[in-house]
């Protein structure tokens, strides 16, 4: 039995050590790229949620509202805001909780209002 123990806590460690971090570095939030003016804000949402809605239909995931769960979506959706080089939409799309980054029904206003305030605190934080 402590055999078997020492093995599985290996494998773990071994894992643990080997398997790349739970996000990108390049997915790390940039707080200065994120604009404050509300029409900026309202136009990267805008932004954000159309290429949502592509990666859905290219994903054919249309029974649903939310596509975190969905990894055709988030994987394509993640990995076009990543290659569209605007610095202001990667902040806005990975300063989201996952819940609202993958919803198409999410509150634009509670949502821009979070990311502000974590803005600030990020920015008073340095």
């Amino acid at each position: 039995m402590k055999t078997l123990i020492g093995i599985f806590l290996a494998m773990v460690v071994s894992v643990s050590v080997l398997a790349p971090g739970p996000a990108f570095a390049q997915d790390e939030v940039d707080w200065a790229a994120l604009p404050t003016d509300k029409a900026e804000l309202d136009a990267l949402d805008t932004k954000q949620l159309r290429m949502l809605r592509a990666s859905v239909r290219y994903c054919e995931d249309f029974g649903r509202e939310n596509h975190r769960n969905t990894a055709c979506v988030f994987l394509d959706l993640d990995r076009s805001v990543r290659q569209s080089g605007d610095a202001a939409l990667k902040a806005y799309h990975f300063g989201m909780s996952r819940m609202d980054r993958y919803s198409e029904a999410r509150n634009r206003g509670a949502v821009e209002n979070r990311l502000l305030r974590m803005r600030e605190q990020a920015l008073a934080a340095d």
